[in-house]
């Protein structure tokens, strides 16, 4: 924010007008920019000194002061309205894992009570390749017998 822009808000702020955007960057340059903390300084004193006027009030013994807590309310107020977005959003972060754990409990549950397996005709894969194979296994043993019977022979 430039000090012009900062300038030209010095009676929305304090008049109470800003949002929590414009008031957080205003705080920001008027924290970090003495010429504008200044020109915030005598307008606060200035408008505060005649709205007390028009009030009928007692003037103010300290606008200094005033400011002071004022600009601490409002760097309270920042916070506030942040702690209370992000908690809004954690409790609504928090409600959608609960309710995408509800619904996938819950079809999981209804998967298993529409289908319970009461037997089964599963078989591991070893017992069907070796059922599957078998004769091929058998013919093997018998060329591999046969094989080394004629070697025995040659042998002798």
């Amino acid at each position: 924010m430039t000090c012009i822009e900062a300038q030209s808000l010095i009676t929305s702020y304090v008049n109470d007008e800003l949002n929590i955007s414009e008031l957080e960057d205003f705080l920001e340059h008027v924290n970090s920019c003495p010429s504008c903390r200044e020109e915030l300084g005598v307008y606060y004193a200035l408008l505060t000194a005649m709205k007390q006027l028009d009030e009928d009030r007692n003037l103010s013994a300290d606008y200094n002061q005033e400011l002071e807590d004022k600009l601490h309310r409002s760097q309270e107020r920042i916070v506030h309205v942040k702690y209370v977005y992000y908690r809004k959003k954690g409790i609504l972060i928090f409600l959608f894992i609960l309710l995408a754990a509800f619904f996938g409990l819950k079809d999981y549950t209804a998967r298993i009570e529409d289908n319970p397996v009461k037997e089964s005709t599963f078989r591991l894969r070893v017992t069907y390749n070796k059922a599957r194979f078998e004769e091929l296994t058998d013919g093997l043993e018998l060329y591999l017998n046969s094989h080394m019977q004629e070697e025995s022979r040659e042998a002798q």
